[in-house]
């Protein structure tokens, strides 16, 4: 006799909401199972920090900035990430914890995580109708993917040392040299050193 097993219980977004984590940790819904994800590597947490801080003195109001920001994707119950920031200009409605009407979300890819980001995150961000500007931003090297809706069309520019990160809808450029700045070993002038 084959007993059979206990079927799967699928947790939906609400449920995570009243899941009473560990405070320090950091939670996502994926496919209805709650996963906690590891802290990031120093280089990870710095990048996201230059990034808040460019952030910060670039955007001007109504447009905002979130670190951390629940992003919730409206054709699942089962599923919604945390990008490492994301800007709107949509104010969050009273407690709400995740950010309404994202215009740009940016996932910084570190080894650990690029996998799992560059096949289930990044692609329901750019399905997400408010969204225009996807920023994956790679951890261990200076090099962004700016990922920019054009119509019904996505546009890919491969971004690195000495380039800037035109985000034409919030009227801000971020240079990359900035960005990376003390965060990667430093590389001698070519020439030197052979």
């Amino acid at each position: 006799v084959r007993m059979a097993e206990p079927a799967r219980k699928l947790v939906d977004v609400d449920a995570l909401l009243r899941c009473e984590g560990e405070p320090d940790r950091r939670y996502e819904l994926m496919g209805g199972e709650i996963v906690m994800t590891v802290p990031p590597v120093d280089r990870h947490g710095r990048l996201l920090a230059h990034l808040a801080a460019a952030f910060a003195t670039g955007l001007r109001r109504p447009w905002e900035a979130r670190a951390e920001a629940g992003i919730l994707v409206p054709w699942s119950a089962h599923d919604c990430d945390v990008a490492d920031p994301a800007v709107s200009c949509t104010p969050p409605a009273g407690k709400e914890r995740f950010c309404p009407d994202p215009i740009l979300v940016a996932e910084i890819l570190s080894p650990a995580t690029a996998a799992h980001d560059r096949s289930v995150m990044l692609p329901a961000d750019r399905r997400l109708p408010s969204v225009r500007p996807v920023q994956p931003l790679a951890a261990d090297r200076c090099a962004v993917e700016h990922d920019v809706r054009s119509g019904p069309f996505r546009r890919l520019f491969d971004l690195g040392p000495g380039e800037r990160i035109r985000l034409e809808d919030v009227e801000l450029e971020i240079p990359l040299d900035g960005l990376y700045e003390g965060l990667l070993p430093a590389v001698p002038p070519a020439g030197e050193g052979i």
